[in-house]
C-alpha cells in the first residue's frame, strides 16, 4: 500500500507524520527490523519515551537517522528535558550524540534546555530498552470551575490583556500596550502585571484566583526562559 502524499503546491515539502508513517510501514514488513526506544527524562525525574520501528542496520542509512533525529528534536521540544537515552539502535545513539554535542547540529537545542534545567545536556545508550520504556509524572487538575471572583491575565509580548469574572461572567475587560522585550529592568514587568491586577480586582468585591498565561518555560513555577524578559540578565 503507497502510503506517501504530499501537497500539491510544494512537492518539495514532506511532513513529518507522512514520511513516518511511510517508514514504519515498510519497517514492520522487513524480517530483520529493529525496536528503537527513546527516553526523555526532565524535572524531578520526570519522563516520556517512544519507540520506533527501524529498518535493519546499514539499509538506507541516511533516511533511518535523520528520521530518527527529526523524531527525538520534535519530541525535546514538545516535552522538554535535559537526558536523551537510546536503546536498540547504536548507530542512531551516535548520530543523536554527535548532533547534540558542542559543534553539532543541535547545538543550540542542547544548550537551551541545559540553561532551562540548569543541567548539563546528556545524551546516553542503555542495552536495556524495556527499562527506559517508562512515563513517570505528577499530572494535577487545575480550575474546571469559575465559580467566585477571578482574575483573567494574558501577558504578551506586545500587550497585556486582563478580565475581571464574577461567577463566570465577565464583568470588566482591558488591553494595554507595553513592551516588555524591550526593557532590561523587571521593574517595568512586575508594574505592568500588577497594575493590570488592581485594575481587574478593582471591578470585583474580593480576588479568589488569578490565571495567567504566557509564552515561555516554566519549570517548579520559576520562570526559566520567556519572551517577556528577553533584554533581563
Amino acid at each position: 500500500m503507497e502510503l506517501k502524499r504530499y501537497p500539491p503546491l510544494d512537492k518539495a515539502f514532506q511532513p513529518l507524520e507522512v514520511l513516518l508513517r511511510d517508514y514504519e510501514h515498510r519497517a514492520a514488513a522487513d524480517k530483520g527490523c529493529r525496536r528503537l526506544v527513546v527516553n526523555l527524562e526532565r524535572n524531578q525525574g520526570y519522563c516520556d519515551w517512544f519507540e520506533l520501528s527501524l529498518l535493519p542496520e546499514g539499509t538506507e542509512e541516511a533516511l533511518t537517522l535523520g528520521l530518527a533525529e527529526r523524531v527525538v528534536k520534535t519530541f525535546l521540544w514538545a516535552r522538554g528535558g535535559y537526558r536523551i537515552t537510546v536503546a536498540g539502535a547504536r548507530d542512531v545513539y551516535g548520530h543523536i550524540r554527535d548532533a547534540y554535542r558542542a559543534g553539532g547540529a543541535r547545538e543550540f537545542d542542547a544548550d537551551f534546555m541545559s540553561n532551562v534545567y540548569e543541567r548539563p545536556f546528556e545524551v546516553k545508550f542503555t542495552d536495556d530498552a524495556d527499562a527506559i520504556a517508562v512515563t513517570r509524572g505528577n499530572p494535577s487538575d487545575v480550575g474546571r470551575h469559575l465559580d467566585g471572583c477571578r482574575i483573567g491575565f494574558d501577558a504578551g509580548g506586545s500587550d497585556r490583556k486582563v478580565s475581571a469574572v464574577i461567577d463566570g461572567e465577565a464583568v470588566y475587560s482591558e488591553e494595554v500596550v507595553w513592551h516588555p522585550k524591550l526593557s532590561a529592568d523587571p521593574q517595568y514587568q512586575f508594574d505592568g502585571i500588577l497594575d493590570s491586577f488592581r485594575t481587574a480586582a478593582a471591578h470585583m468585591p474580593r480576588v479568589d484566583a488569578i490565571g495567567v498565561s504566557s509564552a515561555g518555560v516554566y519549570v517548579n513555577n520559576r520562570i526559566m526562559n520567556a519572551s517577556l524578559f528577553l533584554k533581563v540578565s
